[in-house]
Parts: C-alpha cells; sequence; structure tokens
C-alpha cells in the first residue's frame, strides 16, 4: 500500500538536512561568542562578543561636581519670591514677620546681619550661645546647608543642600527687616586668556634685528650707514 505521506516525510527530510547543513555553522560560531569572520580574531582576544561602553571618570565627574560656587553671585540673582516659598518649611518653628511670637525656634524678622542667638525672649541651646559673632550671609548659608554640621548641639534639624535654594532663601529673609542688608559683590568672573595667532601657511617668521642692527626687507636695497661712502669700482681697462 502506498504511503500517503511519502513525499511530504522526503520534503521534511529534505527541509531538516538545509536547516542542519547551513543552521550549524552558524550555531557552532555564536557558541564560540564569534560573528561574521570570528575566526580571525586576534589572539588572546575576549571570546565572547564585545561591545563599547562609554564609562564616566569618577575623578572627571569629581572635577565637574566640584567646580567652585560663589555664593554672592547666587545671591545677586536669587528671587526673594521664591525664597518665601521655599521658607514655607521653616513657619512650623518660626515667624519671619515684625514682633511674631516665638516657636519652636525664634521669630526671623532682621535675622540677617543680627548676633547669633540674639533674639531676646527665646531660650536658645548652648551650643548656639557658643558659636557667638553675627549671622552673615555665609554663616546662614552654612547652617541651612546642614545645621547639626555647622554647630554640633543645635535643636534644629534642616537641610538645604542646593546653595541655589539657600541663596533664595537668604535673599527672602533678607527683605524681613526694617534696614535690609546689601548683598555682598559677587566675585569677578575669571577672564579667559585668548591664544596667540598661529602664523599663516607657508609665512617664514622673521626675526627681530639685533640692537643697533637695520632690518631690511626682501627686495629693497640695504642703505649704507651715516658716513660711510660707497667704494667705486676698480678700472683695469688701462692694464
Amino acid at each position: 500500500m502506498k504511503d500517503p505521506m511519502f513525499f511530504n516525510k522526503i520534503a521534511a527530510a529534505m527541509l531538516v538536512s538545509l536547516l542542519l547543513f547551513f543552521g550549524l555553522p552558524q550555531l557552532a560560531t555564536a557558541l564560540r561568542g564569534g560573528h561574521h569572520g570570528g575566526g580571525h580574531e586576534a589572539e588572546g582576544g575576549n571570546p565572547f562578543p564585545q561591545y563599547p561602553v562609554a564609562y564616566t571618570s569618577e575623578s572627571a565627574a569629581g572635577a565637574e561636581a566640584a567646580a567652585p560656587v560663589d555664593f554672592a553671585t547666587l545671591l545677586a540673582a536669587a528671587d526673594p519670591k521664591a525664597g518665601e516659598r521655599r521658607a514655607a518649611l521653616c513657619k512650623s518653628c518660626h515667624t519671619f514677620d515684625k514682633g511674631g511670637a516665638n516657636g519652636t525656634g525664634p521669630n526671623l524678622w532682621g535675622v540677617v546681619g543680627r548676633t547669633v542667638a540674639g533674639h531676646a525672649g527665646f531660650n536658645y541651646t548652648g551650643a548656639l550661645k557658643a558659636a557667638g559673632g553675627e549671622w552673615t550671609f555665609d554663616r546662614l548659608s552654612a547652617f541651612l546647608e546642614n545645621s547639626q554640621s555647622y554647630i554640633p548641639g543645635t535643636a534644629m534639624v534642616q537641610r538645604f543642600p542646593k546653595a541655589e535654594q539657600r541663596a533664595e532663601i537668604i535673599a527672602y529673609m533678607n527683605t524681613m527687616s526694617d534696614s535690609p542688608l546689601p548683598l555682598p559683590t559677587p566675585a569677578a568672573a575669571p577672564v579667559a586668556e585668548e591664544p596667540a595667532p598661529a602664523a599663516a601657511e607657508g609665512e617664514a617668521a622673521i626675526p627681530a634685528p639685533a640692537d643697533g642692527a637695520s632690518a631690511t626687507t626682501t627686495g629693497e636695497t640695504a642703505v649704507p650707514a651715516d658716513g660711510a661712502a660707497e667704494a667705486p669700482a676698480e678700472d683695469h681697462s688701462g692694464h
């Protein structure tokens, strides 16, 4: 009896043979980690496929992050209105209006330039009392950046790590005063040195003449020095 699947089996066998014939070499190459031309790698090369990956150097990233920031420049550009919005966090412990009551922290009207721990009627911690001095722009910035680190032992726990945010808050606090302090002068921007112009291609540099020597340009006859007569040519026609 003739098998009705005879031709199907033959076709399937041929297809499997073709797949094995063309597929096995590619499979073997892939398992070895190669690619087209994978048998020509340099000796000692990595057996797995390699892809270029760009890594950021920690030292380079650190150099960018360590770029100095002039706080006076940030203050000059700071928006007190933005600082008022940021200071909403502070209002849970402080009041900012003139004559405002003390809360968990003292009233902050006129705090910029005020003596540290100098607001009457508030019981400051010993750490703040020992700090001394005045609340300058720089001291307020350091205190807001990390109060516990700047004055260990203070009861205030608040951090504003971004200098731009601190500048906005302090700019706002400076307006909360009968006599706001003048902002510090921003540091002058460094002047970039301009590179010296390169000599045009094919143009030779002309050295400077020595002292007392007269320079002559190309194509011009040198002029004798004063008092020196040009010697006439000697006539030998009669000899």
